[in-house]
């Protein structure tokens, strides 16, 4: 009984649990929202440029915009669709080609957006 008071204990000092919103590995499939995205890999305004290009040619996507200063992306999925994780990352390897300059993109992090 004390060892489970101390735990209890020892839990609410470390800080409230993380919240139950999915990392980009937890993440399979986006619904319908906005969605900000963290990058890693980026080196230029021309990777950003690149992958923003290859996200809003995907048919799910209403837009994406990339801030290359933060490495955040910004995708608003289509109200009638679901963006799948998997699209996101192949338009990944194909903006990394785009690019041509020798940089390994990848998802750090999704999380849902609420608001503009």
């Amino acid at each position: 009984m004390r060892a489970l008071a101390l735990l209890l204990l020892a839990a609410a000092l470390t800080g409230p649990a993380r919240a139950a919103s999915p990392t980009a590995r937890e993440f399979s499939e986006l619904p319908p929202g906005r969605y900000t995205v963290t990058l890693s890999g980026l080196m230029t305004t021309v990777c950003g440029r690149a992958i923003a290009a290859e996200w809003s040619a995907l048919p799910e996507v209403e837009s994406a915009t990339v801030d290359f200063e933060k490495s955040t992306a910004f995708v608003t999925v289509r109200l009638d669709r679901t963006l799948q994780v998997a699209s996101l990352r192949k338009t990944l390897r194909r903006a990394e080609r785009l690019a041509n300059l020798g940089a390994r993109y990848d998802l750090r992090d999704i999380s849902y957006r609420l608001g503009k």
